[in-house]
């Protein structure tokens, strides 16, 4: 699966899981990757950041001068991985599953503009260029990423309503404060935080997902459904809305087939997804 580029600051990891939980219970004691670009110099000053499922902390290292990068110590499971810069803006994103005897992460970066402004093919809507967030409100983004580093989710929300405080068009941060809502079982805050981050920076798949996500979870399943396929129409190739869409589906027998289908594209990626698979042919 291709690398997906977004316009998101990833301070807060922005993924929902609402397929099975997969397993902490292996871990891989060094997982090593290595940055792809262009030119030597685009890979100065970036940072990669590992997050999980809801009930797991992020981890964030340096990427070295030749774009090599590792963590230590990560359990088995599927991952989000971002690559930001030192103001939090992510560069490039791309989801990942840890196992044992993996090969080493290859994540290819973007190319920038020659004017070095942007990357790749990620936009920003009009507002946000009206808008840009306050230095502030960055900084309250850096304090969020180290409290929920910590499991302190409460000082995280704290910080992201912060930011928001002071730069109420900061689309990102309304990103990240529907994952916190979403982790405290707060799905209606969830649902608005998201909506406001598509009304600000446009429909995109990541929101449109965890807006599906916490959908699904107050059994509104038709909405849910519908907001997972328009992500799909957004981008066919994003495996985590297959994931999401793939978990509603299968619970109506007329739709369980097309369900399946979705899941068994998403077990590309996820172990949640080859773990539901397994658990449904089990119960035939």
């Amino acid at each position: 699966m291709r690398n997906r580029c977004t316009r998101t600051l990833c301070l807060l990891s922005v993924s929902v899981f609402i397929g099975l939980p997969t397993s902490l219970a292996a871990e891989i004691p060094v997982v090593r990757g290595q940055l792809q670009a262009s030119a030597p110099e685009l890979v100065e000053g970036l940072f990669v950041i590992l997050g999980a499922a809801p009930t797991q902390k992020l981890s964030q290292v340096d990427v070295q001068t030749d774009g090599s990068f590792e963590f230590l110590d990560i359990a088995f499971g599927d991952y989000v991985l971002r690559v930001t810069d030192g103001f939090g803006l992510t560069v490039c994103q791309k989801f990942v599953t840890i196992r044992d005897h993996m090969p080493e992460l290859d994540v290819r970066l973007p190319e920038r503009e020659s004017n070095g402004a942007g990357t790749g093919a990620a936009t920003v809507s009009v507002t946000q260029l009206m808008h840009p967030p306050d230095k502030k409100a960055v900084q309250a983004f850096k304090s969020a990423l180290r409290f929920s580093s910590a499991g302190k989710y409460e000082n995280a929300l704290s910080e992201l309503e912060k930011a928001i405080h002071i730069s109420p068009e900061f689309a990102e941060a309304h990103s990240n404060l529907a994952v916190q809502y979403f982790r405290m079982g707060r799905f209606e805050e969830s649902i608005a935080e998201s909506a406001q981050a598509i009304q600000i920076g446009g429909p995109d798949p990541l929101n449109l997902c965890n807006l599906a996500a916490a959908q699904a979870q107050l059994r509104r399943f038709a909405e849910a459904e519908k907001l997972a396929r328009a992500a799909l129409r957004l981008d066919s190739d994003y495996l985590k809305a297959n994931l999401v869409l793939g978990s509603i589906l299968v619970n109506e027998p007329a739709t369980r087939g097309e369900g399946i289908r979705h899941l068994e594209k998403a077990a590309a990626e996820f172990a949640s997804a080859r773990e539901f698979l397994e658990q449904l042919r089990a119960s035939r």
